[in-house]
């Protein structure tokens, strides 16, 4: 399995986490993500949240870099302050208004680096 295949589905049991944690969290809400899987339901964010590690990873294969933790981590971070500074994904606003920029761009970079230490 690729890493692009690998982040497709990272992608999806990372969200499946994040709405039981959503679910379950004692106030109701985590990251500010309630309102996001809120408007897109359980399925529909599974499928985005892989979607986006596919497509991300075959953005960064046109780049031609090497799949480098640092490599992957500095990318990761300007894909963060991009999506942040131009709300290129209008329902993350929960989220981007709950964490710091710090904090968002370390939750960017954790997952676009786990498909280079999973072998499945």
């Amino acid at each position: 399995m690729n890493y692009n295949q690998k982040a497709f589905i990272i992608g999806m049991i990372g969200d499946f986490l994040l709405q039981l944690i959503v679910q379950y969290h004692p106030k109701g809400d985590f990251a500010g993500l309630k309102s996001y899987f809120k408007i897109h339901g359980r399925f529909a964010s599974l499928l985005i949240a892989g979607g986006m590690m596919y497509f991300f990873s075959i953005l960064f294969d046109l780049l031609k870099q090497p799949k480098t933790s640092l490599n992957l981590s500095i990318y990761a971070a300007i894909l963060d302050i991009l999506f942040r500074q131009f709300r290129l994904f209008p329902s993350l606003d929960g989220y981007y208004n709950a964490l710091t920029p710090l904090e968002s761009i370390m939750w960017a970079i954790i997952p676009i680096n786990l498909p280079l230490f999973f072998k499945f």
